[in-house]
């Protein structure tokens, strides 16, 4: 009886397996008759079960139902949404399980790459859709059958590892994942992809991080690769701009500036950091003379000799340093006109270079406006009039030439489209400013009537 029972069991055991081998045959069968949802229903019970999932024949048959499913739209009624997964996944198993290599030739030189296609196409499908982080998956399982590929027919196809990791690394930044953005972005500079831009978006990433020391590593790893590259090195100097290294950016302006000579972008910002220059040397003035003019005065009130001879000396040392910093100030103001004439000679529609140019002339009347008004009170009639008239002249003809730079900058402000909110906005701006700009020299010049024209049509912007 004992030994009945076993025999028994052992003929159950057969006859299961005889039933997935069957299961296998059957899918074969049904795949060479076209039968491919037959073949399906058979291969699915085969690589699940005990006696066949480890069976390489099973995973060849069931990678190859898998591949004509998905090569053919009538088969999309019975097309998994995860094939692109099942079919990798499938081609996978019948490597590992086939160690005669038997099916080689299909599974492991050709299908897997065909994996490769199918996942490729599914990641560029999710990041159209802005599933980003499914894109990424599928394109992780894209580099993972590089290895496979000893004929290099995915690189023929252009997808390489660094066009992979490329696209993962758009993705990515698409959905804001930093960590992530980080890793592929230096793996493709590892790669030694070509192309500046990655490092442009490191270095924006770090920024955004507020992770400014790293960010200007990372762009001048990225110059010293490409020392003339434009975008690298005005978001270099953009960097340093607003963190106020003006000291700095001269010497990177100046640098980039020896490679293109006659780049208007990179003269108009050396010409405004020189401005700018110019402009805080000015400030500065202010401050000094202030206060040489109130210890002038308290020189004038002291009694005692002694602390009135200081007063004095003080104020004559503030006045030697007022006229020390008005020299620098003009040598700054004078580079920065060069920049700001070379600037509209290139590029004869460089609104702001005109503008700039209109601003700094119009700044030079300043000290004549400070003798003007130096001239003694006590003189009157033709002895005044001998002073003032020349430098009134003087005066004019400065404004003069600013207000047709202003002009310039007008008529091409004018041009503008405004087709778009962004650039209606855009234009009126440069009108307001400009206009407002032109208004404030007729009002130096004393011409009423064209500063009140000038007012109104400002107000209209």
């Amino acid at each position: 009886m004992y030994k009945k029972l076993i025999l028994t069991a052992f003929c159950a055991i057969s006859l299961t397996a005889m039933a997935q081998n069957s299961n296998v045959e059957s899918a074969a069968i049904y795949l060479r008759n076209g039968e491919i949802e037959d073949a399906k229903k058979s291969i699915d019970l085969a690589i699940v079960h005990p006696e066949t999932k480890a069976n390489p024949k099973a995973w060849y048959y069931y990678v190859s139902i898998l591949d004509t499913i998905y090569r053919n739209p009538a088969y999309a009624n019975i097309m998994d949404a995860d094939i692109a997964d099942k079919f990798y996944n499938g081609c996978l198993r019948c490597i590992e399980t086939d160690v005669k290599n038997k099916y080689s030739f299909y599974c492991k030189d050709q299908a897997i790459l065909n994996s490769a296609f199918m996942n490729f196409n599914k990641g560029i499908s999710a990041y159209e859709q802005k599933d980003f982080k499914s894109a990424i998956r599928y394109y992780e399982t894209v580099l993972s059958v590089i290895p496979y590929d000893k004929n290099e027919d995915l690189k023929k196809n252009n997808l390489s590892e660094k066009n992979i990791y490329l696209y993962m690394a758009l993705s990515a930044m698409q959905s804001s994942d930093n960590p992530k953005s980080k890793i592929y972005l230096k793996k493709l500079m590892d790669l030694n992809y070509d192309d500046p831009i990655i490092y442009m978006q490191m270095a924006n990433i770090y920024l955004e991080e507020k992770d400014t020391t790293t960010a200007l590593q990372v762009i001048e790893q990225g110059r010293t690769k490409y020392p003339s590259e434009k975008d690298l090195i005005n978001q270099e100097l953009n960097i340093y701009m607003s963190m106020g290294r003006q000291d700095i950016l001269v010497d990177k302006l100046n640098a980039a500036i020896e490679i293109n000579p006659d780049d208007p972008m990179l003269l108009f910002v050396r010409g405004s950091v020189y401005d700018n220059y110019a402009n805080d040397v000015n400030k500065k003035r202010k401050s000094i003379k202030e206060q040489a003019t109130n210890t002038r005065k308290k020189a004038q009130i002291e009694k005692v000799p002694a602390k009135k001879t200081v007063f004095v000396k003080m104020a004559d040392d503030l006045q030697k340093d007022y006229e020390n910093e008005g020299k620098r100030a003009n040598e700054y103001a004078a580079k920065a006109e060069l920049d700001y004439k070379k600037v509209v000679e290139l590029n004869p529609d460089y609104i702001d270079a005109f503008y700039n140019l209109g601003a700094l002339t119009n700044n030079k009347t300043t000290e004549i406006v400070d003798k003007m008004n130096a001239i003694p009170n006590s003189l009157q009639g033709a002895a005044y009039d001998k002073i003032y008239n020349p430098l009134k002249k003087q005066k004019d003809d400065i404004l003069l030439v600013a207000l047709n730079y202003f002009n310039q900058a007008l008529a091409l402000a004018e041009q503008k489209g405004e087709d778009t909110p962004e650039k209606k906005k855009e234009k009126n701006g440069y009108m307001r400013d400009i206009l407002y700009s032109i208004q404030q020299v007729y009002a130096n010049l004393g011409d009423e009537k064209k500063t009140m024209e000038t007012k109104k049509r400002r107000e209209l912007y």
